[in-house]
């Protein structure tokens, strides 16, 4: 191993251990998991477990900063040298000079924008994620998370594809039996990460349950090119709370990666210093259609305001947090609903990139007047998700 490699090794350890550092200094709260949990929903009735739904400067640990030329003339911006594969630099004469600096901080490396035109595995998409919304400037449409679908490569748009990064988590027993067909669902944010609730995923054990993305019709079968994937591993917050559902959040990490194509793409977290009040998102899954009703086969999805944190409050008895979000039809109507719990509240940012806002959680009944649909502020843990994806 030649000196600038070994410079580059020790650089790389020092930034990691500080990367480390900094997310165990941040706040992070802790998990009190409940056993013999059930598996029938009719014992939270009064919940509705509904389908599985940028990082701010402080947190953009994984992205793309100023351009900078990588070896072989390759176009590419600097970025933290965790986040750019030694492997691109096994062809340069000179590692330092491929060398650069992160807003006056931080030594960097500068990694080629498209990983596998360089001729290497993996691909930029894979390398920036999870990635934040605000990432990405309005002319950069053709990599990285929560494209629209006009943005996605291959094919035609499909209302099939129009959520790419919905998933949708199934019990295989209870599906052969014709029990059920999924019990809640997901957000795509990494090729192997998948963000839902807790209460979705709490007392189950990975194989028991299995993650199908890219579906949009459970009745037809090869309608999209769905992908069943086994479950590595579930991660609940560590303070999940069963009797108020307060942290409900958790990561399943698939076995193996998947891949990304005009039907499973993956979505942008939020940015932290926004709170989306009054803003229009949309929430989908395959969830029962009106309350104590009929699953839905097919993908849905409905347009709702996001409530005032006051107006949510005084709606409820029971306390809501900062580290929740109300959204719901302030006239009834339209909300999510049983089976559409770990599903994404989405927005569409200025620059068109969707991000996961919120996580459906709870609610009391389905679409009642004056009785939003509660869910878990994505954004209030920022930290958690890195901690708990790129960081591990």
């Amino acid at each position: 191993m030649n000196v600038s490699l070994i410079f580059v090794v020790i650089l790389l350890n020092v930034i990691k251990e500080s990367v480390l550092v900094s997310i165990r200094n941040d706040k992070v709260l802790v998990n009190r998991p409940f056993n013999n949990r059930s598996s029938s929903p009719t014992n939270f009735e009064h919940f509705r477990r509904k389908r599985y739904l940028g990082l701010s400067k402080r947190f953009k640990i994984n992205k793309r900063y100023q351009e900078c030329v990588a070896p072989d003339d390759a176009k590419g911006h600097c970025k933290h040298l965790i986040f750019c594969p030694m492997h691109v630099l096994k062809n340069a004469k000179n590692v330092l000079d491929y060398l650069c600096v992160i807003e006056r901080m931080h030594v960097g490396v500068c990694c080629p924008d498209d990983i596998a035109l360089s001729g290497l595995a993996g691909s930029q998409i894979i390398s920036d994620l999870p990635g934040g919304g605000d990432d990405y400037d309005e002319k950069d449409n053709t990599t990285g998370c929560g494209i629209p679908i006009e943005g996605n490569p291959g094919g035609k748009k499909s209302i099939g594809q129009q959520w790419p990064w919905i998933a949708a988590l199934y019990r295989p027993k209870e599906m052969a039996q014709g029990l059920e067909q999924q019990f809640c669902g997901g957000s795509v944010i990494t090729e192997y990460h998948i963000l839902t609730a807790a209460h979705c995923t709490l007392g189950l054990t990975a194989d028991e349950i299995r993650v199908r993305l890219g579906e949009y019709n459970f009745a037809q079968a090869n309608e999209s090119r769905s992908v069943d994937h086994i479950v590595e591993s579930i991660t609940d917050h560590e303070d999940f709370d069963k009797a108020t559902y307060a942290n409900d959040i958790s990561i399943i990490k698939l076995r193996t990666a998947t891949s990304f194509n005009s039907y499973i793409w993956p979505i942008c977290l939020p940015p932290i210093d926004r709170d989306f009040v009054n803003e229009v998102a949309i929430v989908a899954g395959w969830g029962q259609v009106y309350y104590a009703g009929p699953v839905s086969e097919v993908l849905r999805h409905v347009e709702v305001p996001v409530w005032t944190l006051e107006k949510c409050a005084n709606s409820f008895l029971q306390r809501i947090t900062d580290s929740n979000l109300c959204a719901a039809g302030y006239d009834g109507g339209k909300d999510s609903c049983l089976g559409d719990s770990g599903g994404p509240l989405m927005f569409q940012l200025e620059n068109g990139r969707w991000i996961t806002i919120g996580i459906v959680s709870w609610g009391i009944g389905c679409g009642n007047k004056g009785s939003p649909g509660i869910y878990t502020k994505v954004s209030s843990y920022i930290p958690w998700i890195i901690k708990n994806t790129i960081a591990k």
